[in-house]
């Protein structure tokens, strides 16, 4: 894909409707590692971005 192409992207809506799905399977007493953490915050980052452009 060229930037060109980038450039001129544009989403086709579908008739479909997206379905999210939330599914806690964490143990209780669970921790995530604080590389987990930073990998984390860093996609919850990417997705703000995300909402900002979208």
């Amino acid at each position: 894909m060229t930037v060109e192409d980038l450039k001129l992207y544009h989403l086709i809506p579908t008739k479909f409707a997206a379905t999210i799905v939330y599914l806690q399977n964490a143990l209780m007493n669970h921790k995530m590692s604080n590389t987990v953490k930073k990998q984390y915050e860093l996609l919850l980052e990417v997705i703000d971005l995300c909402a900002i452009y979208y």
